[in-house]
């Protein structure tokens, strides 16, 4: 086994068994846990814990095809692209790490989410408070949570949440069409600004919190709990929502 490959593998986030499995799956192509312990002299029972991992990261996956489970390596591109997709994220949000003031200073408290279920534990928290300031779009996060947004709308005509949002969206016809439908209580006011159509960025103010959301091919949210962060940007929000433009 190529030990070149597999230090490589471990720099950017294997483990050594993780590498040694993923780079026997290359050389088999579809193989067994047999095939793959002959190969990397590791035990079985470590093997198949090993290779969940990997399908979950999306980096193999099984066959039930047969008797015998079968497994597959991910072509090596996924984990160029997710690399691509790390860096990506990390450089959009370095402007807000470098802000986080000087030593010996109160620093803001900063979350980071890249799952769904992490991404919607932070929107959640919104129904916590009646001051929420929202620049986003129906369109993404239907496209990305499916179902989510009426079951916001439910919850809320039944009255188990109760926030109250003043919502800046784009102009396009299902924006619209959503914003009406929210606009079903007074506690729910939703403006548009056309600007926004080409965003992949989404924010929130609520209580001394800031949270971006990106809504691109791999959504992620970064929380900042900042009472001087909040004070200092929120004009620019009250700025937008003044030029939006009202929903007929």
């Amino acid at each position: 086994m190529d030990k070149g490959l597999e230090k490589l593998l471990e720099e950017v986030g294997f483990t050594q068994k993780e590498a040694k499995v993923y780079l026997a799956l290359l050389e088999l192509n579809i193989g067994n846990v047999k095939e793959i312990a002959r190969i990397t002299q590791l035990k079985r029972p470590i093997i198949y814990v090993i290779l969940e991992g990997l399908i979950k990261r999306g980096y193999a996956s099984e066959s039930l095809e047969t008797k015998i489970n079968i497994y597959q390596p991910t072509d090596p591109s996924v984990i160029l692209n997710k690399l691509r997709n790390n860096y990506k994220n990390f450089h959009e949000m370095l402007p807000i790490f470098r802000s986080l003031g000087n030593r010996g200073k109160k620093r803001p408290k900063i979350t980071y989410h890249e799952t769904k279920e992490g991404i919607v534990s932070v929107w959640e928290d919104m129904n916590n408070f009646q001051d929420v300031f929202l620049i986003s779009s129906y369109r993404r996060i239907e496209d990305h949570f499916p179902g989510l947004l009426d079951k916001w709308l439910h919850e809320m005509k039944k009255g188990i949440i109760n926030p109250g949002f003043r919502q800046l969206v784009s102009d396009n016809p299902f924006n619209i069409r959503l914003a009406k439908k929210f606009m079903f209580s007074k506690n729910q006011r939703v403006r548009f600004l056309p600007e926004l159509r080409n965003s992949h960025m989404d924010f929130a103010i609520f209580g001394n919190k800031l949270a971006i959301t990106s809504l691109g091919e791999d959504p992620f949210i970064v929380a900042i709990e900042s009472e001087e962060l909040v004070h200092s940007i929120k004009p620019l929000f009250e700025l937008a929502w003044k030029n939006g433009e009202r929903i007929k």
